[in-house]
C-alpha cells in the first residue's frame, strides 16, 4: 500500500494542498468540509472529529508516512491533539500557519467570543458577528439580541444551532464566501452594524476584506485574538515538505535564463552560501552588491560591491534579482517579501517556498551553460550532478565545437568556397 499524507483539514490552505494529486487522507470535522474536497485526485476524505488516541490508532492503521496540520489558526484543541498523536505514533508533523492580519488602532482587542459578547452586552448599536457558527452559542447571553446579525455557512445543522440560540432568519446571513470588500460593506449597512466582530483569520479568511469594509462603514472592529503560535509553514512550504517525505515527484521547473550583464543584482548576507550566490551572479556578468553586517573571506575577493550595513528595504532599489542568502530566516524573509512586493524575482536560501524563482546550480563553459534542478526537492542531488556535469562540461563542449567545425568544413566545401553569410 502506498503511504500517505495525513492532512488535518478545514482551511483553504489544506483544500490548495489537495490540488496535485498527492496520496492524501483528509479529515475534516463536518460534513460540508468533507464535501470541499471530495473528488480531488487521489485524496480520501474521513469525516468527524477524533481526540488524541484515535488520531493515534488511525495514523498507525492507515499507512501514514507524515502528517499536516492545516487546521484553522483558532482550533487549539484540535491542533494539540493532532501533535500529540503525530508525536507519539512517530511522524514527521508540520503545522500550516497563517500569516496574522494588522488590525486598526481602534479594534477592541478580546480573548473569546465569550468576551466579545460580554463587551457588546455594554455597548448600544447593530452588531455582525463574522465568526462562523462554532462559538455563535457565546452570543446568545447578549441580552437585546435584535442588535445582532450573524454571517454563517448556509448549512442545515448550522442554521438550525443559531436558530436554537435565538438567531431567527431575519438575523442570519447564510453564504459560503469569500466575501469581497464590496460584500462586507453591503452586509454591514444592511444590518446597520455600528459593529463588527470577527476572529483574526488571515489573508485566507477574508480578514482584511471584513476589516478595511468596517472603516469605510465606520464600524468598529472587536478582534478575537488568535491563540499564540511561533512554529508553522506556508502552504507552499507544506507541499514541499509533503513531496520530500512521500518520495513523490513533481513537474520539472521551468528553465528560463535571462540575461543579467551589467544589471545590478543583490545578494543579502556575507557567508558562505551568500558567496556562493553572488560568484554565480558575477559569473553571469552581474554587478553585484552584497549587503551585510559582516563579510567571509571568500566574498571579499568577488569584485562585488560590498556594503557593510543591515538589510533595509531601500536596498533593492535598482535591482533586477536578489539573492536572500543569510543565516537569519527573518531577515531573509523580510528580503523576500520586499522583493516579491516589488515584482523582482527572489532566491531565498532558507526556504524554497518563498522563493519565485530557483537558485540555480550553473555549469559553464564561457557562453555555454547549463543548469541542474532536482525541482527544490533534493538539494543533495542537485549538487552530485552538477559536479558529474561539471567534469566533463568543458570537454563535451570542445567536442561539439570541432565536430562543428568539421560540419561546417565539409559545407564549404560542397559549395566550393560559396556561404550563405
Amino acid at each position: 500500500m502506498t503511504r500517505r499524507l495525513l492532512l488535518f483539514g478545514g482551511t483553504t490552505e489544506a483544500r490548495e494542498l489537495t490540488r496535485y494529486g498527492l496520496p492524501v487522507i483528509y479529515c475534516a470535522a463536518s460534513d460540508y468540509g468533507a464535501e470541499l474536497v471530495r473528488g480531488a485526485p487521489g485524496v480520501e476524505v474521513k469525516t468527524g472529529r477524533m481526540d488524541a488516541a484515535e488520531m493515534e490508532r488511525f495514523m498507525k492503521e492507515n499507512e501514514v508516512a507524515c502528517v499536516i496540520d492545516a487546521t484553522h489558526p483558532y482550533a487549539r484543541e484540535a491542533s494539540e491533539n493532532i501533535k500529540h498523536a503525530a508525536n507519539a505514533a512517530g511522524l514527521p508533523l508540520l503545522r500550516v500557519r497563517r500569516n496574522e492580519t494588522p488590525a486598526p488602532d481602534d479594534a477592541v482587542r478580546v480573548k473569546s467570543a465569550a468576551e466579545a459578547a460580554a463587551f457588546i452586552e455594554g455597548e448600544r448599536g447593530n452588531v455582525l458577528i463574522t465568526t462562523g457558527s462554532k462559538e455563535i452559542e457565546a452570543f446568545a447571553s447578549v441580552t437585546d439580541r435584535k442588535r445582532l446579525f450573524a454571517r454563517v455557512l448556509p448549512d442545515a445543522l448550522v442554521i438550525q444551532k443559531c436558530a436554537e440560540c435565538g438567531f431567527d432568519a431575519g438575523h442570519l446571513i447564510a453564504m459560503q464566501g469569500p466575501f469581497s470588500l464590496r460584500m462586507n460593506e453591503e452586509m454591514l449597512r444592511l444590518s446597520g452594524a455600528r459593529w463588527l466582530v470577527t476572529k483574526d483569520g488571515g489573508a485566507a479568511g477574508g480578514t482584511e476584506e471584513k476589516l478595511a469594509a468596517a472603516a469605510n462603514c465606520g464600524a468598529r472592529v472587536v478582534l478575537i485574538e488568535r491563540p499564540h503560535e511561533t512554529e508553522g509553514a506556508s502552504a507552499a512550504r507544506a507541499l514541499l515538505w509533503a513531496r520530500r517525505n512521500l518520495g513523490v515527484s513533481r513537474p520539472p521547473l521551468f528553465p528560463m535564463l535571462t540575461d543579467i550583464e551589467g544589471r545590478r543584482a543583490v545578494v543579502v548576507g556575507g557567508g558562505a552560501i551568500a558567496a556562493r550566490r553572488a560568484k554565480t551572479l558575477r559569473r553571469c556578468g552581474a554587478s553585484v552588491y552584497v549587503i551585510s553586517p559582516d563579510f567571509c573571506s571568500e566574498i571579499k575577493e568577488l569584485g562585488c560591491t560590498l556594503i557593510k550595513k543591515k538589510f533595509e528595504p531601500s536596498d533593492l532599489d535598482g535591482a533586477v534579482l536578489v539573492a536572500a542568502a543569510t543565516n537569519d530566516a527573518e531577515v531573509n524573509k523580510t528580503a523576500a517579501d520586499e522583493a516579491r512586493r516589488r515584482g523582482i524575482p527572489v532566491s531565498a536560501a532558507d526556504d524554497a517556498a518563498l522563493c519565485s524563482f530557483y537558485f540555480p546550480s550553473l555549469v559553464n563553459v564561457g557562453e555555454v551553460s547549463a543548469s541542474v534542478s532536482a525541482g527544490a526537492l533534493s538539494p543533495a542531488l542537485t549538487h552530485r550532478l552538477a559536479g558529474r556535469l561539471r567534469a566533463v562540461w568543458e570537454s563535451w563542449v570542445s567536442e561539439e565545437r570541432r565536430e562543428l567545425e568539421k560540419i561546417d568544413e565539409q559545407k564549404d566545401k560542397n559549395s566550393g568556397g560559396l556561404c550563405d553569410e
